[in-house]
């Protein structure tokens, strides 16, 4: 037992001259003069071609369905007929209407010559006073059941035209839901019709990416192509609705397509938002640089003064071999060997530098 205090009563000197040696030793780090740039993000999300036209056409009268005109899948222009309902009764009634309107007119003309009867022989005073003013009020009168007449001719024409169903734009017959023979009302969709122009993309957007999109104008997007014969092709974002799901937390951008796009409606599509700049200057650093913290947070290290100097920073973005951070002073030598093991205040020595000082 004295032997074993012995010797180690003299090996402690040589132990604690060697450590004060090793500690009086700069520790070797490689270090990167790092490139610095604006960052800017782009957002790659999956949508859906829409139609800014997209109607589920119902008729404007029920009845029974007496003729189709087109048929799912057919092309059709503005105003073309489509579909007619029976209308024999209505046709009927407008019969009556014509009548009616005839004999008003006819009404009329006779008030008017017996008028102008009467005023001949008033003016030779040989009628009472009062016959006259009887005739003017027969015209009054006649006027009166004549424009009534020919609100109700009106009011049976249009009852008539609206057993007639036409398109209200040029588009594509992408349903027909009904056949001959059925009964349709107001309230019931009997074609749906697609436009082929004026297409846009429906894209869902996360909503923390509004305060930067909504700021800015002009915001470029690429059309990405999932076909091999069909390139990528740039326009602008053109509308961002300021309204959020509730349930999926996103919000709506709308991108209208080129007229000589070859996406139809329905189908889905890729594309690249590119964001506005941010003016906070990013430097790019190997991973090698970075020293992850167990809460999630990072840091890395600078060579000031020979000596490591700690830098909590923020990651922004991250490539395959390289990161994006925020945090650090620009034209510093960043320490990028033997992060992990490194504290604050290390005595530092260069073995080798990469990049150039600023």
């Amino acid at each position: 037992m004295k032997f074993l205090l012995k010797s180690i009563a003299l090996a402690l000197p040589l132990m604690l001259s060697a450590m004060s040696a090793n500690a009086e030793t700069p520790l070797k780090v490689n270090v990167l003069y790092p490139s610095i740039s604006q960052s800017q993000q782009a957002l790659i999300l999956t949508g859906t071609v829409i139609a800014k036209q997209h109607s589920d056409m119902a008729p404007l009268q029920s009845g029974l369905v007496r003729s189709l005109y087109v048929d799912q899948g057919e092309q059709v222009t503005k105003g073309q007929k489509l579909l007619t309902l029976d209308s024999k009764l209505a046709e009927l009634q407008l019969e009556q209407s014509k009548a009616a309107v005839a004999a008003a007119k006819t009404n009329k003309k006779e008030a008017d010559r017996l008028y102008k009867e009467v005023l001949a022989l008033s003016q030779k005073e040989l009628i009472a006073k009062t016959l006259l003013e009887e005739r003017i009020a027969a015209i009054a009168i006649a006027e009166a059941d004549l424009a009534r007449d020919m609100a109700q001719l009106a009011l049976r024409q249009e009852m008539v035209d609206r057993h007639t169903l036409y398109a209200p734009f040029t588009g594509v017959i992408a349903k027909r839901n009904v056949d001959l023979g059925e009964w349709v009302t107001e309230q019931m969709s009997v074609f749906t019709l697609v436009a082929r122009d004026g297409l846009r993309l429906s894209l869902e957007i996360p909503q923390e990416y509004y305060a930067r999109l909504a700021s800015e104008q002009d915001i470029e997007v690429i059309l990405l192509s999932d076909f091999g014969e069909h390139k990528s092709s740039r326009v602008t974002l053109s509308q961002l609705v300021g309204v959020v799901n509730n349930s999926s937390r996103t919000l709506t951008a709308l991108v209208d397509l080129p007229k000589d796009t070859y996406l139809i409606a329905g189908m889905s599509a890729k594309a690249e938002i590119l964001l506005p700049k941010d003016l906070t200057r990013l430097t790019w650093l190997p991973k090698s640089a970075i020293k992850q913290h167990p809460d999630g947070g990072a840091s890395v290290f600078t060579l000031e003064d020979n000596k490591s100097k700690r830098y909590l920073v923020e990651i922004v973005e991250r490539q395959p071999d390289m990161i994006a951070i925020k945090g650090i002073p620009e034209g510093v030598p960043i320490v990028t060997s033997g992060v992990e093991l490194l504290t604050e205040g290390v005595e530092l020595e260069v073995d080798q530098i990469t990049g150039e000082a600023q």
